[in-house]
């Protein structure tokens, strides 16, 4: 395939974003092919910044959300969807922020946006979604399996892992409706076949847009490098978000369906210590899960 010539004009990323996990020169070809990275909606950037907020309070939370009647009738519905699992049904956006915790709101909040960014994506839009929700939460299912203390982390690096597609299929869908025809009819590797066409890959663009929207170092990362997590150290996160990824592929959740992997070979599972049993249980338990409300949050 030969790179596809980009329309777009060369441009920086947001003023203040930090550089993300990718090659040299690879920060430049994704501005000049997709422009400028999504943006986080105002209000919601502001909810995540007050949420990091130590002296922060659930009424001013409240009162922020309230100010955007989309983002606030997305996050409830979020809260009481199966996918997440609350234990309880959240009627209002104060029970929401008073019983589920700033955590849980953080993570509520960016499952909200995200919803709204894949909605306009078009056909690809169901498996695309379903694909990144089963993601953050088998991620969270393994961060639980582990021990590892960052499981809302867990969720949003698993949630977010694939946002890099979103924007490339927003930005340049004539180039990955090829790629799209290359994986289906020809048996190409989608990571691979992204890096030849545009000199990149989504897993760049994810990382780029996470430092964008200000998240932690660990996700930008962990998204960064979920295809290739020897790289940057090997984090645990990014395993974990690789583990994932390899389980949803299994259960074909989502564009890409390999119900004959063996996870048995998958590295980033042995790089855990998870062994086939605890493999196969949660595999029962995540397909349980995403079956409960078939087409996503």
């Amino acid at each position: 395939m030969k790179p596809e010539k980009s329309t777009h004009p060369a441009v920086s990323l947001a003023a203040g974003a930090k550089k993300p996990s990718a090659p040299e020169g690879a920060v430049a070809r994704i501005a000049q092919v997709i422009g400028d990275l999504p943006a986080m909606p105002h209000i919601a950037a502001r909810v995540l910044e007050k949420l990091s907020d130590e002296d922060a309070n659930p009424k001013e939370i409240n009162e922020l959300i309230t100010k955007d009647q989309a983002l606030a009738a997305r996050v409830l519905k979020v809260a009481n969807s199966p996918f997440y699992g609350a234990s309880r049904s959240i009627a209002t956006l104060h029970d929401a922020v008073m019983f589920m915790g700033f955590d849980s709101i953080r993570s509520l909040i960016t499952t909200a946006v995200l919803k709204g960014m894949y909605s306009k994506v078009g056909l690809a839009e169901k498996l695309l979604w379903e694909h990144s929700v089963g993601c953050g939460l088998t991620a969270k299912k393994i961060a639980n399996e582990i021990r590892y203390r960052g499981k809302e982390e867990a969720y949003l690096a698993g949630l977010m892992h694939d946002v890099g597609k979103t924007a490339l299929f927003l930005h340049a869908p004539e180039a990955m409706r090829e790629i799209m025809e290359a994986v289906y009819n020809d048996g190409a590797d989608f990571f691979g076949a992204e890096q030849r066409m545009f000199g990149f890959n989504h897993a760049m663009v994810g990382g780029a847009i996470a430092a964008n929207w200000r998240f932690t170092s660990g996700i930008e990362e962990a998204i960064a490098n979920h295809h290739q997590p020897e790289r940057g150290g090997a984090s645990e996160l990014a395993q974990i978000v690789s583990a994932a990824n390899s389980i949803c592929h299994k259960l074909e959740v989502g564009p890409i369906r390999r119900p004959d992997l063996d996870l048995n070979s998958v590295k980033s599972l042995k790089a855990l210590g998870l062994d086939s049993d605890r493999v196969e249980l949660m595999l029962v338990e995540v397909k349980e899960t995403l079956q409960s409300e078939p087409g996503g949050i």
